[in-house]
């Protein structure tokens, strides 16, 4: 376990306890049914995370533990930092920043500790990408494209085309979505060989050939679980290769 570089679970700092594990906040909005009784949900979202960690620092005299506590405070409030967890033999990691640090030294060479985190997404992630969709040639001008999303989070994803082969590419519409709700993003321009399209759901960007490129419609996410990515296009004659990659994200 550490924050940033700083180590929290060696010889010097032992952390004990934590709550990292608990989901954040369910938001739940309800409307009560006219007329009857109970009430149907309309929304739910996720509010940022907070947690905390409890634990002991302890040096060998009083002069080197007000040392590492002074090392300590200085780690632990610094901003935006990985809080890395070993989790189900990999690292999940929370980007956060203390809030509320207590220090309470119990004799002459150790301190107790207990530091409460907030993070602002509400969720931890994978340190590295996951496959959501391998490179798959597409000959038609619609294409529904099963993929798998793993994590207890929705996924939103970096997705590729690549242009091969085009005919009929002048002002032409693509549409990438996702295909059980049809949420997603729409973009004209005129279309040839070679053309790599970017549609990146998490940063809220689009690009062809490395430049930004205007688009109607909404970023399309992907909850874990089974799921389609679509696809349309209005050319005459068409090769592109769709692949797409993602973080695998945990409440």
């Amino acid at each position: 376990m550490q924050f940033g570089a700083f180590n929290l679970q060696d010889d010097r700092v032992r952390t004990v306890e934590t709550d990292v594990y608990s989901p954040p906040k369910n938001d739940v909005q309800s409307d009560r049914l006219a007329g009857g009784d109970g009430a149907v949900i309309v929304k739910r979202s996720f509010d940022q995370k907070i947690f905390s960690i409890r634990g002991t620092l302890k040096a060998d005299t009083r002069e080197d533990l007000e040392r590492l506590i002074n090392e300590f405070n200085t780690a632990i409030f610094q901003p935006n930092q990985a809080f890395d967890i070993d989790y189900a033999g990999m690292v999940r990691r929370f980007v956060a920043t203390a809030q509320n640090v207590i220090i309470t030294t119990r004799g002459f060479t150790t301190a107790g500790f207990s530091v409460e985190f907030v993070c602002p997404s509400g969720v931890g992630s994978d340190t590295f990408n996951t496959v959501m969709l391998n490179a798959t040639a597409v000959t038609t001008a619609t294409a529904s494209l099963a993929v798998n999303v793993g994590g207890t989070y929705k996924a939103e994803p970096t997705i590729r085309m690549t242009v091969n082969a085009v005919t009929g590419g002048a002002t032409k519409r693509v549409a990438i979505t996702n295909g059980s709700t049809q949420r997603g993003v729409s973009i004209v321009r005129t279309w040839a060989v070679g053309d790599v399209l970017e549609i990146d759901s998490l940063n809220k960007t689009i690009y062809v050939n490395n430049a930004p490129v205007d688009y109607i419609g909404q970023f399309p996410v992907w909850p874990a679980g089974a799921g389609v990515i679509g696809y349309v296009d209005e050319f005459t004659t068409r090769e592109v290769t769709l692949n797409g990659f993602y973080v695998r994200r945990y409440l």
